[in-house]
């Protein structure tokens, strides 16, 4: 087996945003008469997709889901800018290109929002495409990932689709791709062991299992 193109999942995987995303939960919520949300732990347990399943066990109903999720967005897209990437990502982008291999973001993001972000993390220049959806409601990303597959020159098992929630391995299984989850994001490695994927706990260790399959 050899890996020859990365699927990046963004939220939680490169973009180090699950404090960020636990206070904007924290603070949109209890405008709605809503709870919120005391540790990590409690955060990892709720958190799924797709995200109308997350709200409702954090008590959003059918009839205020989407103002829910338009003030959440708003709020999440205020401070943005202050959210960290995890400490290694950008060597281990920086390791995955100088492998020679194509790297994409495969994102449940809302494309415009998630461009913004890449350029503002100045990170354009190591993604060959870069995929979301086309609303804030975070569904699924298989379908856009397939019609990328399709069309790409790398076939499903020369890919793998790396991602830091139990959705990441379930949209390689549909994509027919590898899998490895990181245990650094939005669900915790007991959740994502689960998966009977591979689970890492840092990105650089995800690198490393990688350049394994192509030995």
């Amino acid at each position: 087996m050899s890996i020859k193109q990365v699927l990046w999942d963004w939220n939680g995987t490169l973009l180090d945003d699950l404090a960020y995303g636990m206070d904007v939960r924290n603070r949109t919520f209890p405008t709605f008469g809503l709870p919120t949300i005391d540790s990590v732990e409690a955060y990892h347990e709720q958190f799924t997709f797709p995200i109308r399943i997350y709200y409702e066990r954090g008590g959003v109903t059918e009839e205020n889901f989407e103002a829910v999720a338009h003030a959440w967005m708003d709020e999440y897209i205020r401070g943005c800018k202050a959210i960290p990437l995890h400490e290694d990502a950008i060597t281990v982008l920086q390791k995955v290109k100088d492998a020679g291999l194509t790297q994409v973001v495969l994102s449940a993001s809302k494309l415009d929002v998630l461009k913004e972000q890449l350029s503002y993390y100045s990170l354009e220049g190591y993604f060959d495409r870069v995929l979301g959806l086309g609303d804030i409601y975070a569904k699924s990303k298989v379908a856009v990932g397939k019609v990328y597959l399709e069309s790409c020159q790398v076939p499903q098992t020369e890919t793998v689709m790396i991602g830091d929630t139990l959705h990441d391995a379930q949209v390689a299984k549909e994509l027919g791709t590898h899998c490895v989850l990181v245990a650094s994001g939005h669900q915790s490695k007991k959740m994502l062991l689960e998966a009977g994927v591979m689970v890492t706990d840092t990105l650089e260790e995800a690198f490393d299992w990688i350049m394994q399959q192509n030995q």
